[in-house]
């Protein structure tokens, strides 16, 4: 409920001249009534008439108490004039200027004092509004998350879910190039980068060539210097906008991913113009790198078996590879065992075949059967998954032969956490 008396300003015009008027008057009049022989109050040691005029000036500010002050003095003249009053009644001039002069101050202190006060409030009201405004948005942003996390929820962007899908969709292709296998590449990414619109186009000599091969949406004609484009090409790998290389110019696109094979070679890209907000984080970004390096060497080499013999040593070494690869770039884990049987006999030779039949569904071996040597690549392994492979292991050669790995000499002959030096490689891809 709003109080006139506390707030002059929304006190409607009309009432301020009343009250200016109503206060001068009684003012003027009241002396005149008790105290006739001395209206001016000179010989009482204060003027009491000057206190109407100096309520104004508190209540109102210089102007109406100037105005008020005024009409006190001029109506105090006029009944001199008139006879009204007693011929002793003195008007003491100098006292009426000091009076003036109080009511001037007076009412300019008021009017700065307004001035200040109504100063805060504007800013009052600026910083209430603002805070209004961001909290409605942090609701807004608060339950937009949670919409986003109970959609998520029946959904996990899980990096083994999404290779063993790479997997399998390019091993069910009859032919592995890039524009057969191009729809399905974009169905992919799709699904687990949700993208909304996204074209996938082959590229020469590092030119990325229209039209897409596959498309989620209508793409737009492509622009050959987009600093997206012209990035991915320059780091061999996904960029996107909020990345920092990115602050030197303006894309059109919100991600471009290379098809990269292990030897970095580009020959295909998918380029994002528009994706959901929330796909820009960064693992959602890891994952759709190592997806598509993982289609990029699935394409560019027919193997994909995941047990492999000796003659497909050159394969598992671009594996070996590109396992190291992401565990520098994403510092992603994976493990790599070198199990050799120096006593081989049948039992050796039944666990030896056993562990290749119980394999993870990521893992890839290379298995030396006239040697009875066995290598593990263990992708997205940590130290506690190798330890609990290892321990599994032992179970099984106890249950399988009725006898533990150390009673047929076989042993775990070297076993590194990627990634490793390129002469770690090779000293331990090594079968002899």
């Amino acid at each position: 409920m709003k109080t006139h008396f506390l707030r002059p300003r929304d006190v409607p015009e009309l009432q301020i001249w009343a009250e200016v008027f109503i206060f001068t008057a009684l003012a003027l009049g009241l002396p005149v009534l008790f105290n006739a022989q001395d209206p001016f109050w000179t010989e009482g040691g204060f003027s009491w008439p000057v206190l109407g005029p100096l309520l104004v000036s508190l209540r109102y500010g210089f102007s109406k108490g100037f105005i008020s002050i005024l009409c006190l003095l001029v109506g105090q003249l006029f009944l001199l004039q008139a006879n009204i009053l007693s011929p002793q009644s003195d008007f003491n001039i100098n006292a009426m200027i000091g009076y003036i002069i109080v009511i001037m101050i007076t009412g300019e202190f008021r009017d700065v004092w307004e001035r200040t006060n109504q100063q805060q409030s504007i800013q009052l009201e600026y910083v209430t509004d603002r805070l209004e405004t961001f909290t409605r948005q942090y609701h807004l942003i608060n339950s937009s998350h949670d919409r986003i996390e109970q959609m998520l929820a029946g959904h996990t962007l899980s990096l083994r879910e999404s290779l063993q899908a790479v997997r399998t969709s390019i091993g069910l292709l009859k032919e592995r190039r890039l524009d057969s296998a191009a729809q399905k590449t974009i169905d992919l990414f799709v699904e687990y980068g949700s993208l909304e619109r996204a074209g996938l186009y082959k590229v020469e000599n590092d030119s990325v060539l229209e039209p897409p091969l596959a498309s989620i949406g209508k793409m737009s004609q492509i622009a050959k210097n987009d600093p997206l484009i012209l990035a991915m090409i320059e780091e061999k790998e996904l960029v996107s906008v909020k990345d920092a290389k990115m602050a030197s110019g303006i894309s059109k696109y919100h991600m471009a991913i290379p098809l990269i094979d292990v030897n970095n070679t580009i020959y295909g890209a998918i380029l994002v113009e528009r994706v959901q907000f929330f796909a820009l984080k960064n693992t959602t970004l890891t994952l759709l790198a190592v997806m598509a390096g993982h289609i990029g060497d699935l394409l560019r080499h027919e193997i994909t078996n995941p047990v492999m013999t000796y003659e497909e040593y050159p394969y598992f070494i671009r594996q070996v590879k590109r396992a190291n690869k992401e565990a520098k770039r994403y510092n992603i884990p994976s493990q790599l065992l070198k199990i050799k049987a120096n006593n081989i006999t049948d039992k050796s030779t039944q666990l030896m075949s056993y562990l290749s039949e119980a394999r993870r569904g990521l893992d890839i071996y290379l298995y030396d059967n006239q040697n009875q040597v066995l290598l593990l690549l263990m992708p997205l392994a940590d130290e506690l998954e190798k330890a609990g492979f290892i321990a599994r292991m032992n179970t099984w050669c106890k249950e399988r032969t009725g006898s533990t790995l150390a009673e047929l000499d076989i042993v775990i002959e070297q076993q590194l956490a990627l990634p490793i030096s390129s002469d770690d490689i090779k000293r331990l891809v090594s079968l002899s």
